[in-house]
């Protein structure tokens, strides 16, 4: 599944050994059993993430397979637009849409052979669009620009912060920030690269981990 890898197994380890948890036992991948210590480096979401929902998805049944698009459904890709019109709709995308949290983007920007890279992997623009649809609740995250969006021909930055809930059981909340890079091609203008960077170690998003609880407030998790 796309945007997704290495805390997966720290926060699956304290979501058994917690208490309130307890019920909940994810089934791991063979060979994953042990938990190695997390580098101190800066991580991309997918390599954050991956074992994560793998977990995760053990437990709800949520499926990480891509299907055929239909072109036809596709509308028009818009080419050779202005920086002034790409910056708008990225904008849009980010403060209205919340893609990085709801995959509710502006696919007429992107073009369809776009890869989505992390530290170790790449992704293929629907296999991103169907995993972090699966991966995240919208209406539970925040998703926040940070400054403004910078638009060049060859790229657009720019930076975030956000709360991302979890679909997966208890619905854990984790808090992050970094920058966001995104490759155009020079003939089209359209994007073919996406790099997510963050600010953050894994221990360090780690340890922002919090619940809802029943009666609405939100709750540290008890490390």
């Amino acid at each position: 599944m796309g945007r997704c890898r290495s805390l997966a197994l720290s926060a699956t380890v304290l979501l058994a050994n917690n208490e309130r948890c307890s019920a909940y036992t994810p089934k791991l991948k063979p060979g994953l059993a042990s938990v190695s210590p997390a580098p101190a480096a800066i991580l991309s979401r997918s390599e954050f993430f991956s074992s994560f929902v793998f977990a995760g998805t053990a437990a709800i049944g949520i499926s990480s397979s891509t299907y055929p698009v239909n072109a036809a459904s596709l509308k028009p890709k818009l080419t050779n637009i202005s920086e002034e019109e790409i910056k708008r709709i990225v904008l849009e995308d980010i403060v209205e849409r919340s893609f990085l949290a709801s995959a509710d983007l502006t696919r007429e920007i992107y073009d369809e052979e776009c890869v989505f890279v992390d530290e170790i992997d790449s992704y293929t623009l629907e296999k991103w669009i169907k995993g972090t649809k699966s991966l995240f609740i919208p209406g539970g995250s925040r998703v926040s620009l940070v400054g403004d969006v910078a638009v060049s021909p060859e790229t657009v930055e720019f930076r975030f912060d956000e709360d991302l809930m979890f679909n997966i059981p208890f619905h854990p909340i984790m808090s992050l920030s970094g920058k966001m890079i995104l490759t155009r091609s020079l003939d089209t203008g359209l994007i073919i690269g996406y790099r997510e960077i963050w600010d953050q170690d894994v221990n360090s998003v780690l340890k922002t981990t919090k619940f809802r609880s029943p009666d609405g407030t939100v709750k540290n998790f008890p490390f």
